[in-house]
């Protein structure tokens, strides 16, 4: 029995190649039930077959338990330059260990020369499978659930420089948690490409792919050592779009046209296809950007994850600009968290204590200098008519004019300045490791006059920008003219003069309320901060969004915490260059503050941290490493980790460097070098380390 490896059909030994796509077939050999592997597994049945070969269920004869061993095809076996990239792929996938990623146990070969790995047994479907028994797609809070672990899984190889190349739903099998849940577990990271490079080139020309899934890079031959996990993104929104819809985003019948829709054509809404998909908040938006075709427009592992847990159920609504007072709820949060280590007590990072926040000064009301000016001018008038020359009453008649009305005078009340300016304190988010020096708040601004209009009989409070006051009436005596003898008649004064036409107020800039914004933070004036925050983050700005999001994380100036919505303006602040916010997040999912507790995207979000140059955050991934918490542990990783932190400034890696030299773990053993280390730690006010030195000495 032969079987192609590019659609996984069997044909009789006589067939060379597959009519389908004329790929060579590859002969299989099947294990007997019962015959033994090494002296140590047990073949118990066969699972499936395909192109790279045949899977069984194994009883583990020393350890017990069942186990899937996967034996390659002999052509492959046999094959040196691929055998050597096996055993390189096989060592990376052992060393990954995470609940959405299927564990690797073993390699090794039989007597025979075959190749084989065990890796843990899954009871469940594939993906595949599940997906042909719903044609029209799954619920969305299954797809999303679905998604969502898998996007974790392929986060944790990511983050150890792993990416799998050949995600799809053949790759993905379905488990059952604890709590009976369904668990996603993807298998085969980079294996199933490696293998196609050996027996599929003449199919893909060269390219390592699966048509309905792959990349437009992979399309384009980009080298393997050049992906990253944005072709593994592209592929899982693929993925995604038929968990959804119940189709792949693009159809075609030959390579070239695949090779043109995943270059070239945009796919249809999830939405267009199902509608009910629009009553989902963000839904459509998540799968395009996943969908994109430049990588460098997709997202990040991080905010993917954030995005699917921010997707709810409801109508579309835009968040507004403008943050009410008494919005959103969440729980405290965490800052500067830090790990023990085993041996060790932790690190503790003191939390910075917040002084009270100070009100602004209050303006001298209103109506009191509005009263003030109606009785000065009233004084100022009674005066001038006391002293003022009296005509002589024999110029004077019987009958009197009408009387002159003093026109409404256009009182300023706006005239009052501000404050003395605040000297900001250091920002309370220190969990990005930010010191900002005091900003200061300046009123350098001109103040623009108004020109006042004519009186108007008609005009009021509504529609007056200044509120007029009118004097009451004074009946003065009239001075006696000669007439002429043709009084020449007086043009009266228009109705209604032209309006003055005001000048026009120029919006401040976005870098100017970015400026502003932050400023507001850092002094304190969350109420004040926060409307301008939500524009500058809105701008692209990602310290805005991570001041935002540290508002609504601890609900102040916001009115409730929201730890859902904090979640996801880390992720925005995460997602800009350079990253802002990342180390927070992974505080965040370390902790399951507002969000499922997950340490290897924890470890995934420190690392961009890290890489971004926030020196806490290559603490926190030295402490993953250390701990062996959402990554495999590697103590010569966690102290390469501590150094650089230490280099950045971080007291807390200095002194686990220091136990890193005092224990000999990850470091030679060097008691003077760990004392060293203390005493800097120390000096930088971490008194983790000087407790550890008072301990040497």
């Amino acid at each position: 029995m032969k079987t192609c490896p590019v659609c996984d059909t069997d044909f009789p030994d006589q067939h060379a190649t597959c009519p389908s796509d004329g790929a060579v077939l590859i002969v299989s050999h099947e294990l007997a039930v019962g015959s033994l592997v090494k002296n140590k597994y047990k073949i118990a049945k066969i699972l499936g077959k395909g192109g790279m070969g045949v899977v069984y269920l194994a009883d583990h004869m020393l350890l017990g338990g069942q186990v899937a061993l996967k034996f390659l095809a002999a052509g492959l076996s046999h094959n040196p330059q691929f055998i050597k990239r096996f055993r390189n792929e096989a060592q990376a996938a052992f060393s990954l260990r995470h609940p959405n990623i299927v564990q690797v146990l073993d390699l090794d070969q039989t007597e025979d020369g075959s190749l084989f790995i065990a890796m843990e047994y899954v009871e469940g479907n594939s993906l595949r499978q599940a997906l042909d028994e719903e044609r029209n797609g799954f619920g969305v809070p299954r797809a999303l659930e679905l998604a969502r672990g898998m996007v974790s899984g392929l986060a944790a190889a990511h983050a150890r420089g792993i990416v799998h190349r050949d995600v799809k739903p053949e790759n993905v099998l379905l488990a059952r948690a604890a709590d009976s849940r369904e668990q996603p577990k993807v298998l085969d990271f980079g294996i199933a490409a490696m293998a196609k490079s050996s027996t599929q080139s003449n199919m893909t020309r060269g390219r390592l792919l699966t048509a309905e899934y792959a990349a437009p890079e992979q399309w384009m031959e980009m080298p393997a050592a050049e992906m990253d996990g944005r072709t593994d993104l592209y592929a899982t929104g693929c993925v995604f779009y038929e968990m959804l819809t119940g189709h792949t985003p693009f159809h075609a019948h030959t390579l070239d046209g695949w090779s043109q829709q995943h270059q070239m054509e945009k796919p249809r809404l999830p939405s267009d296809l199902r509608p009910v998909l629009a009553n989902w908040t963000r839904l459509d938006g998540l799968v395009m950007r996943m969908l994109a075709k430049n990588r460098n427009d997709r997202p990040q592992d991080a905010e993917v994850l954030s995005l699917l847990d921010a997707i709810q159920s409801g109508p579309v609504q835009k968040r507004p600009e403008t943050v009410a007072s008494s919005a959103r709820q969440h729980k405290q949060t965490i800052i500067e968290e830090s790990w023990a280590h085993p041996e060790q007590p932790a690190a503790p990072v003191p939390r910075p204590v917040l002084p009270a926040e100070k009100h602004m000064e209050q303006k001298f009301p209103v109506w009191a200098w509005a009263a003030l000016a109606v009785l000065a001018l009233a004084a100022g008038l009674a005066m001038a008519w006391l002293f003022s020359p009296k005509p002589n009453p024999v110029n004077t008649v019987a009958t009197t004019t009408p009387s002159a009305v003093v026109p409404p005078l256009q009182t300023d009340l706006n005239t009052g300045t501000p404050g003395p300016a605040h000297t900001g304190t250091a920002n309370p988010r220190s969990a990005d490791l930010k010191e900002p020096a005091p900003v200061t708040v300046r009123n350098d601004k001109p103040l623009i006059e108004k020109p006042a209009g004519p009186p108007d009989k008609t005009s009021t409070q509504a529609n007056n920008t200044k509120p007029s006051f009118a004097l009451p009436n004074f009946t003065l005596p009239q001075i006696v003219k000669p007439q002429p003898a043709n009084p020449q008649p007086v043009k009266p004064h228009p109705a209604n003069p032209p309006p003055v036409v005001k000048p026009p107020v120029q919006p401040p800039s976005i870098s100017d309320t970015t400026q502003q914004a932050i400023a507001l933070y850092n002094q304190r004036h969350f109420a004040e901060a926060a409307p301008l925050l939500d524009k500058a983050c809105t701008g692209g700005n990602g310290e805005a969004c991570k001041d935002l999001a540290s508002l609504y994380h601890d609900g102040n100036g916001v009115g409730k915490k929201d730890g859902s919505l904090a979640a996801s303006l880390y992720a925005k602040a995460c997602s800009t260059s350079p990253p802002k916010g990342c180390n927070t997040l992974g505080v965040m999912y370390h902790s399951g503050d507002s969000v499922i507790q997950d340490d290897a995207r924890a470890a995934g979000l420190y690392t961009q941290a890290c890489n971004g140059g926030d020196a806490l955050g290559c603490f926190n991934l030295g402490n993953c490493y250390w701990n062996g918490r959402g990554v495999a542990n590697d103590d010569v990783r966690a102290a390469s980790l501590y150094s650089k932190a230490c280099d950045a400034g971080n007291g807390a890696g200095c002194s686990s460097l220091g136990s890193c030299y005092l224990l000999g773990r990850g470091a030679a053993k060097d008691p003077d070098k760990a004392r060293q280390l203390y005493t800097k730690g120390c000096g930088m006010g971490n008194q983790w380390g000087c407790d550890r030195l008072k301990a040497l000495k």
